[in-house]
């Protein structure tokens, strides 16, 4: 009997550590390669990309953005992805620049969300998708966050705090 308990305990533990990998969000830079409005999913194509061009932090700020190489395999599988292009705060796919820490979405324009793929797709940018598995059983894995690179103005704003730092 006292040696069912642990095994129980472990097998416990195993499911439950598996359970919260397979709920836990993903991130990795792609490409938006195509989006279909009849069926709200993005095309992407995966690749590597620079941190410092979609996190910058002003100089000394801890460096805590790296994105996992462990999820980045774990979506890679994957080309096709469901998107929100209308919903609260919570539920629209998010598409965020990281320097100013905000929603950039216009959630009363439900043609904001497909727009703004589209020019990502005429650009041919490349983004940080964060993945996540829908809510249910079987449910398919969605974009639920889009974070762009920083624009020039973003870049002079990170330089002028660096500047105004040394300045003190």
């Amino acid at each position: 009997m006292r040696f069912v308990i642990p095994i129980v305990v472990f097998v416990a533990l195993c499911l439950g550590s598996a359970q919260a990998d397979a709920a836990s969000s993903c991130s990795a830079f792609a490409a938006i390669k195509a989006y279909d409005a009849d069926t709200k999913t993005v095309e992407l194509s995966f690749g590597k990309g620079k941190e410092r061009k979609f996190f910058p932090k002003p100089e000394g700020t801890p460096k805590t953005s790296k994105i996992q190489d462990k999820c980045k395999r774990k979506v890679t599988r994957n080309s096709s992805f469901l998107v929100k292009p209308t919903g609260g705060k919570l539920s629209v796919t998010q598409v965020r620049s990281n320097f100013e820490a905000k929603v950039v979405n216009d959630l009363d324009d439900p043609a904001w969300l497909p727009a703004q793929l589209k020019q990502l797709i005429e650009a041919k940018t490349q983004v940080v998708v964060v993945i996540r598995p829908g809510i249910g059983k079987d449910a398919p894995l969605g974009v639920t966050t889009i974070y762009l690179p920083i624009t020039e103005e973003e870049k002079a704003e990170i330089k002028r705090i660096d500047d105004q730092a040394e300045d003190m």
